[in-house]
């Protein structure tokens, strides 16, 4: 890809940083501490947004995302429809955290918005779209695993829970059981700040991927006595714009799980969290897009539910009409940011 003009090359990156200002704000990978007590919200935001950017920088460079090819049959997406996609979740992610705080998955945003482009692009004359270059086979594999994936979450979540309870109730006298909570409060702000650096580094190639073909990201670049290849500069963009978006909306998110969907002590916070991170991993081998923010949710009521602590069936219903909610409203802000787009490019 050629180079562009500055202000357009300026004006990408600034898509790129509202982008990531959008997924940072709907980042709930902290709120099992914050729900646990071990973490403050002010806490968690800090220590977020920091292992945010130190994971963008460190380990976004070599994640390679191909956003949407797999739905639409490994076609390739122009500049105007990716643009498209990305912006129409940006506004979606923001509409969601900062109305509700509600958390959403971002996977669902995406491929809400792929499925949006695809089909409106004949509409603005863009030959070889249409309903039947979607794969809908791949469509069908992606809702299956939205599906089963809080399942084996709740699952897991329940199983180990119910295990350690057991263990806790060997202890002998309260001194034991306070201490085996603290001991699961250190193993889950040290599990959760692993967890946000590769969380950090996946995320951020959702809002950069545009700009890793950009022929004035290859190469390197020299800041004074510094020469960092070009590619950094994307990477800290969207690392601040994570943080950032997390610091001033994510927190509204953050005590959504911690606090509005069920009491949490660090033992039941870190129980959850194992379910997520098992499920994730598991779901990333096989190569299936699952939804972490699903997982989670499914994981928080598990805990609840093993510990007869009352889950809050309100919050729990608007969270669960936002996901379904998410793929359609996606697809119809996707055919709105094309008709927009492909005026700009």
């Amino acid at each position: 890809m050629n180079s562009v003009e500055p202000l357009l090359l300026l004006a990408v990156l600034l898509i790129c940083f509202i982008v990531a200002f959008a997924i940072g704000s709907n980042d709930e990978t902290m709120s099992p501490a914050v729900g646990a007590r071990v973490f403050t919200v002010r806490a968690a935001v800090v220590i977020g947004g920091a292992i945010n950017i130190i994971g963008a920088i460190s380990l976004g460079g070599g994640v390679s995302e191909k956003v949407g090819s797999d739905l639409v049959g490994g076609q390739i997406l122009t500049t105007s429809m990716i643009f498209a996609i990305l912006i129409s979740m940006a506004i979606w992610l923001l509409v969601a955290s900062a109305t509700k705080g509600l958390p959403i998955s971002t996977t669902q945003c995406i491929v809400g918005s792929v499925i949006g482009v695809a089909i409106g692009a004949p509409l603005l004359g863009i030959a070889g779209w249409g309903i039947s270059s979607v794969d809908w086979l791949v469509v069908a594999e992606i809702f299956i695993g939205w599906v089963l994936s809080p399942v084996v979450g709740f699952v897991i979540a329940g199983l180990v829970f119910a295990l350690v309870r057991r263990i806790q109730k060997r202890a002998a006298g309260l001194s034991a059981h306070e201490r085996q909570e603290k001991l699961a409060a250190y193993a889950l702000a040290l599990f959760l700040i692993i967890t946000g650096l590769s969380r950090g580094g996946n995320d951020v190639a959702n809002a950069v991927a545009p700009l890793v073909n950009m022929a004035d990201f290859q190469g390197t670049v020299t800041l004074g006595s510094f020469t960092i290849g070009a590619i950094m500069i994307p990477l800290i963009v969207g690392g601040i714009g994570i943080a950032m978006g997390l610091a001033v909306v994510g927190r509204k998110v953050i005590k959504t799980l911690a606090t509005e969907v069920v009491t949490l002590t660090p033992v039941s916070a870190l129980s959850a969290s194992i379910s997520v991170s098992l499920v994730m991993f598991v779901g990333t081998f096989f190569g299936l897009p699952l939804s972490g923010t699903h997982v989670l949710v499914a994981a928080l009521i598990a805990v609840g539910w093993v510990s007869r602590e009352p889950v809050k069936k309100k919050q729990v219903n608007n969270i669960l009409i936002s996901w379904v909610i998410t793929v359609p409203i996606s697809a119809i802000l996707g055919i709105g940011m094309l008709f927009l787009t492909q005026m700009i490019f």
